[in-house]
């Protein structure tokens, strides 16, 4: 596979992908698979006359070594696939829909022996269910951020063992030791994005910089959208007015809820699910928008930019986590370690077109990838960085779902 093969198979996917889209926004790009061609057009040349090997010398007699067993068929072929005496057979996986590339778990098959069963989950919420409903079968679990601390704080998840995930020191420190888990007790990163807003460049005279391109005098009226997300959409609304993004007081909410409301008259809608498909096809103009759905919807409409508003945006981190009665957590330890693999997180972030955690990854991604990263406007500085927080979540946060629930009931 060449390297600069892998992003463009993505643009054959998107209609595969929007379908499950449908359901909710979960997307990433496919890898291809063209054989490397490097050594095609060597020029010809003419073939040396043959000429009569010398006749080998005959090898001074040694004693024949003594006969070794066959690896056993199942025995890991890999130095990475950790202790076999403890290693299982098979391992069941749960993981956001389109997350993850699938030849990675075929390769992880073929080199530790151990067969992958996956199935996927739409919403964080979902995947908590399904955990929390006790004897779930899953050793191995993908979940965002906020669900990592809804999950330890009933006791649904066990804490991780590094010692047998070495590859915890190829994680970028500005990536660990978030806020709803504290020391990485239970979890590790997968991929993370950002949330902002995403536009065709071809639209605007002047691009935008901030979230007055919806909240304000909309120039697109009826050509863009908000995401149906209660606390991406009511915390964009708190800081256009000048309010903490997790801002909880009764009168700043009333606030957002005005200005909402009457963006809400503009836009096509709050939309999750089709707005990548929209905006490659030139149907929606502008929409906020994670910064992965950007870089897809991106390969098929090379006009569509991304930014983080002046105001701000949201950094968001998706996570492992071993579940508290995992069947198997030995081999979901081996399964993290493999997929800190920089070889492997570099087949993941390709598919993705997220940000790797892996600090040993980045050289490793293809031209396709940083292409894509840089013509969209993907790219994460340390300004950008600084613009950007973490949907905090507690008890009292749940004025974002009062508020939102009066956004819906107008209609």
């Amino acid at each position: 596979m060449t390297k600069s093969t892998r992003i463009s198979g993505t643009r054959g996917l998107l209609l595969r992908l929007l379908a499950v889209l449908a359901v909710f926004a979960v997307v990433s790009a496919a890898c291809g698979n063209d054989d490397d061609d490097t050594t095609a057009d060597a020029p010809a040349t003419q073939a040396p006359a043959p000429t009569e090997p010398p006749a080998p010398e005959a090898p001074a007699p040694t004693e024949a070594p003594a006969p070794t067993e066959p690896p056993a068929a199942d025995e890991p072929v890999s130095g990475r696939c950790g202790d076999p005496a403890r290693l299982g057979d098979s391992i069941n996986f749960l993981n956001w829909a389109d997350y993850i590339d699938v030849a990675v778990l075929d390769m992880f098959e073929e080199e530790c022996g151990v067969s992958v069963t996956m199935d996927t989950h739409v919403a964080n919420e979902e995947a908590v269910a399904k955990v929390d409903a006790g004897n779930s079968g899953y050793s191995l679990v993908i979940v965002t951020d906020y669900a990592v601390e809804i999950m330890s704080s009933q006791d649904l998840l066990q804490p991780l063992d590094m010692g047998e995930i070495p590859n915890v020191a190829n994680i970028d420190p500005n990536q660990m030791d978030p806020y709803y888990d504290p020391g990485n007790v239970y979890s590790l990163p997968y991929q993370y994005s950002t949330t902002g807003f995403a536009f065709d460049v071809t639209a605007f005279d002047t691009p935008p910089t901030s979230y007055s391109a919806i909240f304000d005098e909309n120039p697109l009226c009826g050509q863009s959208s908000l995401l149906e997300d209660q606390r991406e959409v009511l915390g964009a609304a708190l800081v256009y007015l000048g309010y903490d993004w997790n801002e909880t007081s009764q009168a700043a909410h009333d606030e957002a809820l005005e200005l909402v409301l009457d963006a809400r008259d503009c836009v096509t809608g709050f939309d999750s699910a089709n707005y990548i498909g929209n905006l490659a096809s030139g149907e929606v103009l502008a929409a906020q928008s994670w910064g992965f759905a950007a870089g897809i919807a991106y390969l098929d409409n090379p006009n569509i930019r991304y930014i983080i508003p002046d105001e701000g945006g949201t950094i968001w981190q998706d996570n492992f986590l071993i579940p508290a009665d995992a069947p198997d957590p030995y081999t979901a330890h081996v399964l993290i370690n493999y997929m800190l693999e920089p070889d492997i997180g570099a087949l993941i972030t390709e598919f993705t077109i997220g940000y790797t955690p892996n600090l040993l990854v980045p050289p490793l991604l293809s031209d396709g990838y940083y292409e894509v990263v840089s013509g969209t406007g993907l790219e994460l500085t340390d300004e950008i960085r600084d613009r950007l927080v973490w949907q905090v979540r507690s008890e009292e946060h749940s004025i974002f779902a009062d508020t939102w629930s009066q956004v819906i009931a107008a209609g």
